[in-house]
């Protein structure tokens, strides 16, 4: 099995030997951890399009294998690297190997001999534990993966502990087989905030994201089990925060009642605001509920009815008046139109 790693070497690129010492050119283009993540979203999706399995647990890595869609790409890996290179484009790296740690090292571009610093990243724990290592083998003069590899695992265990075995297990090509995650559509919206808005208008926004999330037709129905609550600052930077469900649900009514208490954590005034859907969950009809009297069996066929309505005449077809700021001078900030609810 070949695997393949993408980088996106203006988000994952380290500083490396041989390299002036410091990050690539464009390393610090983005270093907003949101914008960062957003990123790296697209560029998995773009590689899913392409029928690809893929597995990322780092902002702007990817790892996915190329076995099975040799066929769909002229016969081989390159055909792969090729449809994926047209599809990321040139600020993206790909390299292919037999396992994710040589894959990395190709499309990272590492000198040869490979140095050890190279496992910075690879370990699975935090930077400071990977660099004590690596600075541990650099005092006793092993620099490189080739020197690395030659040492026995007694060896290894005795100086350097389970953190240097699993080091040299990655040397020796020993890895875990490829985590990819589910794919899922993109379920996304965002707003626009006029300046200065905050308190019960910033609620009114949030109200008018939640509605529209809801209404977007690529949710088909289904209910949503987390959600990642983001915003683009006033003053530069930006925000988010993810907040799981604990079961799911679409009710416009509990997505808003838990964010509410989030949006209390935004640090400052807010030029955007952002929600994303990070799980959906089954559709609302599988969902088992108990209700006293018939309104919840109204509250069923009605959001049926919406939602037939939806799939004819398209999302904007039933709308309702959201009050915003009944006391500005603008007409404009006295309510929007937001899609009405299903639930």
């Amino acid at each position: 099995m070949e695997i393949a790693c993408v980088i996106d070497k203006c988000l994952a690129t380290p500083p490396r030997p041989g390299h002036a010492g410091g990050p690539r050119p464009g390393r610090a283009a983005l270093q907003d951890p949101v914008a960062a993540v957003e990123a790296t979203e697209t560029m998995l999706q773009a590689l899913e399009g392409l029928g690809a399995a893929v597995e990322s647990e780092r902002s702007g890595e990817a790892f996915f294998a190329t076995d099975g869609l040799c066929g769909l790409y002229g016969g081989s890996s390159r055909g792969v690297v090729a449809a994926a290179q047209r599809v990321l484009g040139k600020e993206k790296a790909i390299g292919i190997g037999p396992t994710r740690l040589h894959a990395f090292l190709t499309a990272g571009d590492w000198p040869q001999p490979v140095p050890v610093a190279a496992l910075r990243t690879r370990l699975g724990v935090s930077e400071r534990e990977a660099g004590e290592l690596i600075e541990a083998l650099e005092r006793l003069g092993i620099e490189t993966l080739k020197a690395f590899a030659c040492l026995t695992p007694d060896q290894v265990a005795d100086r350097f502990g389970p953190l240097g075995r699993r080091a040299l297990r990655l040397c020796h090509g020993e890895e875990e087989p490829l985590r990819s995650r589910t794919p899922h559509e993109e379920l996304s919206e965002e707003i626009e905030l006029p300046e200065g808005t905050a308190g019960r208008q910033l609620d009114r926004a949030l109200e008018l994201l939640v509605d529209r999330l809801l209404a977007a037709p690529q949710r088909k129905g289904r209910t949503l089990l987390g959600l990642r609550l983001g915003a683009h600052l006033a003053a530069g930077g930006s925000w988010s925060v993810e907040q799981g469900l604990g079961r799911p649900s679409a009710s416009p009514r509990v997505l808003r009642n838990v964010l509410a208490l989030r949006l209390e954590d935004l640090p400052g005034p807010a030029r955007v605001l952002r929600l994303r859907a990070v799980g959906l969950g089954p559709p609302v009809r599988d969902q088992l509920e108990l209700a006293l009297g018939g309104v919840e069996p109204r509250r069923r066929r009605l959001g049926a009815a919406v939602r037939e309505v939806r799939a004819v005449q398209g999302a904007e077809a039933l709308l309702k008046i959201l009050p915003v700021d009944a006391a500005s001078r603008v007409p404009e900030r006295w309510a929007m139109l937001t899609p009405y609810p299903e639930l």
